[in-house]
């Protein structure tokens, strides 16, 4: 479900404790766009649960202006709900571990985070210095 702007989203059903439809790049940094999607805020809470740790999403939601503006693919996932997860200071394979477990298969693979959303079975490599990291 399409939110023209964060502050619309009902907070008496919001139900994910380490997220909110507020917090920096969860909802488009351009306009406060948010797309709302129950189960994958259950899949990235329960990634955060199983990785005992907080998560830094670097970008969540995009609105189509903001998706052109940053060089997002023009069928990118990000223009509903995807979740670009900072691995800065973590085990990358630990997040990717986490994010398997609650049930993503949809990833990319870059050099400082992980996409993730909830197409089925996608992967992909930025580019030839994120597949060594990742596959090291």
């Amino acid at each position: 479900m399409l939110f023209s702007h964060f502050t619309e989203v009902p907070t008496d059903s919001w139900r994910w404790p380490n997220f909110r439809p507020d917090e920096p790049n969860l909802a488009c940094p351009c306009c406060g766009e948010f797309w709302f999607d129950p189960h994958s805020m259950d899949l990235i809470q329960a990634a955060r649960d199983e990785l005992g740790a907080p998560m830094r999403i670097n970008s969540g939601h995009r609105c189509a202006i903001h998706n052109a503006r940053v060089g997002g693919a023009p069928l990118s996932e990000h223009k509903r709900i995807a979740f670009d997860i900072s691995t800065q200071g973590y085990d990358r394979h630990t997040v990717l571990e986490a994010c398997q477990r609650v049930g993503f298969t949809t990833f990319g693979f870059y050099q400082t985070f992980l996409h993730t959303d909830r197409r089925p079975n996608r992967r992909w490599y930025a580019n030839s210095h994120a597949r060594q990291l990742w596959t090291s």
